[in-house]
């Protein structure tokens, strides 16, 4: 069992870990921007614009393959209880690759690939239940590492990543292997990174294990429901946004629009989902022990909000002013439409740094109903303002730069709440 000295860390532990992980984020990050250039060229926006879709429902399914019980992994005090929430996450995320497989075994695949307007899916989907379910074993295992602080297996976890993506993916388009190669990619990237995630448990033959059994896995479920129920629904909407906004903007422009949107969401968010996630890691466990221990929140909280607006605010002015000339420089004159939609939309991708990792909160402090709650609000605001943009430019530039401004005036407001509530 922890104990209250095992909790505690040297001041400069937080920067020491964030530090760990950046480090790793970092490398990851070079990889897949030095291969961009490659990719782009090799692809083109039809094909990156399917590869896209794929991903996209991948992440959405994937944000409910462990019914979000590995969050909860960082918190009880208890390792056995932990032990136990491991094992509910990796059941929960084998029993949905089951169910997904069944589903396209069984013929739904082509359906599937029909309403979400990209046909060319179908035979790639046969793949989508092994996505999921390698998705839902590496958020497991990230928060297994993280409540260990093997801050390194993760780092490592993400550049193997990196690696294996990029240069499955550049292997591929060389080969001429079409969508299909992107999505073999991701694929190799998720086998690279679980690996080396898991690699120290693999070593024991998870020793942890022998703490699992059926009744401690249900007095685990019972104890930490407010996941499944609160916290999946309002992780779903969160991912559903991002699948909705495709499928809406195949509607209102085309594929390669969503090639484009891909592309720069793709390189834009890129430090939110490495560098931020490092942040938020670090911190999600602090304040886990923090609550524990009966300490104040405020000041991680606070810490937290000046390191990542720190480090994103010098890449929101390069991207605001020089998108365009950037994106055609690195992948390409056919690109430069997504450089136009990097410059549209960086003020939103400014606060969506800042606010990704600011997501564990809520879980800490018990309050995951109302953060739900504004999820929702945020969804009806995003896709709201992109309907009314398009209504009245029918352009995508002016309707991104729409909901740039309408989605920084939501997040000033969510940081607010979220600050006043970890009193």
């Amino acid at each position: 069992m922890l104990t209250l000295a095992s909790l505690r860390m040297p001041k400069s532990g937080f920067i020491r870990h964030i530090i760990t992980l950046v480090t790793g984020a970092a490398v990851a990050q070079v990889v897949p921007l030095l291969a961009s250039p490659l990719i782009t060229r090799l692809y083109n926006p039809h094909e990156v614009g399917i590869q896209t879709v794929y991903v996209s429902w991948m992440s959405t399914l994937a944000v409910l393959a462990t019914a979000r019980y590995e969050m909860a992994i960082v918190l009880p005090a208890d390792d056995k209880r932990a032990s136990n929430l491991m094992g509910l996450s990796l059941l929960c995320a084998s029993a949905l690759a089951l169910l997904i497989g069944l589903v396209v075994l069984l013929g739904g695949h082509s359906h599937i690939a029909t309403h979400l307007g990209a046909p060319e899916l179908q035979a790639w989907l046969l793949l989508l239940p092994l996505s999921v379910w390698l998705a839902g074993l590496m958020q497991a295992w990230t928060n297994w590492n993280n409540r260990h602080r093997r801050y390194q297996a993760n780092a490592n976890g993400r550049m193997t990543q990196s690696l294996g993506m990029a240069g499955t993916q550049v292997l591929a388009g060389w080969l001429g292997a079409g969508a299909g190669g992107l999505i073999l990619g991701q694929l190799a990237g998720q086998i690279g990174s679980l690996l080396s995630q898991a690699w120290a448990d693999l070593k024991t033959r998870c020793g942890w294990r022998r703490d699992i059994s059926r009744q401690r896995m249900r007095e685990a479920a019972i104890a930490y429901i407010e996941f499944p129920k609160i916290n999946a629904p309002h992780a779903l909407s969160t991912a559903m946004l991002d699948s909705v906004t495709l499928v809406v903007l195949a509607m209102l422009a085309s594929t390669s629009a969503v090639g484009y949107y891909g592309l720069m969401m793709r390189v834009l968010k890129l430090p939110a989902a490495l560098i931020g996630q490092a942040v938020a890691q670090v911190a999600y466990r602090e304040l886990a022990e923090a609550r524990n221990l009966g300490k104040p929140l405020r000041p991680i909280l606070r810490k937290m909000m000046l390191t990542l607006f720190g480090m994103a605010m010098f890449p929101f002015l390069v991207i605001q002013i020089f998108g365009e000339p950037l994106f055609t420089l690195v992948f390409g004159r056919n690109w430069a439409e997504a450089g136009r939609y990097a410059e549209a939309m960086s003020l939103f991708i400014l606060f969506h740094f800042v606010a990704s990792p600011l997501g564990m909160v809520p879980p800490v402090i018990n309050r995951q109903r109302f953060a739900f709650l504004l999820s929702l609000v945020q969804a009806v605001l995003f896709l709201g303002s992109l309907w009314l943009g398009f209504r009245i430019w029918q352009d995508a530039v002016p309707t991104f730069q729409l909901v740039s401004v309408v989605m920084a005036g939501y997040f000033i407001a969510y940081f607010t709440w979220l600050y006043k509530a970890a009193r």
